[in-house]
């Protein structure tokens, strides 16, 4: 199987002669089904020219972004997120995949998660507290909002406070700490292009430098 059939994708030898085993059984059963003769070898030939135009025992199709016969065809590629596809003269390391894809922008699902949260306590409390939440995201003082609404500053001062005891209740102590943490999957990618960066300097500052045309 190795010499005959070449591997795509992330296949492995071992995958492709599993595979290749599957189809044969498959037909040597319809074969006996319809009652017609055959050989070890015709079922053998077949099954290698099965498993060369990218049909596999899970699928044959060719339209699939992940199927084997698309990316035969050329209309598609799978490659993994540490495939490296540039190098940084900065850091002195290959740039992968999975960094150029990498979103710096928050997680949408955080953000929309947030949001449902924020929409359930204000509908059920005090309409002011939206009032002041609507200032405060606008970068307007309280002493402000106050007076856009023809409140008394005291009383949304008090009313601020009695907000933000509110929202603990609501969302519980940790929220705070909750919205502004790292998500796991961002902590990660930056853990490893920290330690891109530090083997970076260790390189440079452990080259020889040179003095005059001499090495230091």
């Amino acid at each position: 199987m190795p010499k005959s059939v070449k591997p795509v994708g992330a296949e492995d030898t071992e995958e492709l002669v599993q595979d290749a085993i599957v189809i044969a059984a498959q037909m040597l059963h319809r074969v006996e089904l319809s009652g017609k003769k055959f050989t070890p070898g015709n079922i053998a030939y077949y099954a290698v020219l099965h498993m060369r135009s990218g049909r596999r025992s899970q699928g044959s199709s060719r339209v699939d972004t992940m199927g084997i016969g698309t990316q035969l065809d050329g209309s598609s590629s799978v490659l993994s997120f540490e495939e490296e596809v540039g190098y940084d003269p900065e850091l002195d390391e290959p740039i992968t995949l999975g960094q150029l894809l990498a979103s710096e922008h928050e997680d949408p699902s955080m953000e929309a998660a947030r949001n449902l949260d924020w929409e359930l306590f204000l509908a059920t409390h005090d309409y002011r507290y939206g009032v002041i939440i609507k200032g405060m995201a606008e970068g307007r003082s309280l002493k402000d909002t106050a007076t856009a609404q023809g409140e008394w500053y005291p009383g949304m001062w008090a009313l601020k406070n009695r907000m933000a005891e509110d929202v603990r209740e609501y969302l519980g102590e940790e929220a705070i700490a909750e919205s502004v943490r790292t998500p796991q999957w961002k902590a990660s990618i930056n853990r490893d292009r920290e330690k891109t960066a530090c083997r970076a300097d260790r390189r440079r500052t452990q080259q020889p430098t040179e003095v005059n045309g001499s090495r230091a």
